[in-house]
């Protein structure tokens, strides 16, 4: 059965994980990482009304990296599994902390989100890493990258 799906969902399941990553230490209130409602208030202007939006990019571009992740290791030849998928989220990450610092946190409407510490920076890499993990996982426990 073919199925071409299966790393939208993948990457559905690993963009969820994430934002609970990224909201679950603002709701223990050990430090502010609230990523989604950034991404959100970017759009919106407004925190109040900044966690649709958020959340609707956040899993939007979760559903398409996990293809954007399985094309690269199969342009290479390489397997996606757990390991490459976790190295593979924390160079993703890496990278997303590099251009949402540069692009979107220095030039956002709201002061509140252009304050960002080393938590910040972790948690991007941290969320990411985890992010890749599922993404391969998944996708290995899956079978072969030809079924897809």
């Amino acid at each position: 059965m073919r199925t071409y799906i299966l790393p939208g969902i993948a990457g559905l399941i690993g963009a969820i994980a994430m934002a609970v990553l990224t909201l679950l230490p603002a709701r223990m209130q050990m430090f502010r990482i609230d990523i989604v409602r950034a991404v959100g208030s970017f759009i919106s202007h407004d925190r109040a009304h900044a966690y649709k939006p958020g959340l609707t990019i956040h899993l939007f571009v979760g559903f398409i990296s996990a293809y954007f992740y399985r094309w690269i290791f199969d342009y290479m030849g390489i397997p996606l599994n757990s390991g490459t998928g976790l190295f593979m989220g924390v160079i993703h990450g890496a990278l997303v902390m590099l251009l949402v610092s540069i692009f979107i946190l220095e030039h956002h409407p709201m002061k509140r989100y252009q304050r960002r510490g080393f938590m910040t920076g972790f948690s991007q890499i941290l969320a990411h890493a985890v992010y890749g993990f599922i993404v391969g996982t998944i996708l290995w426990l899956a079978g072969s990258p030809h079924h897809w």
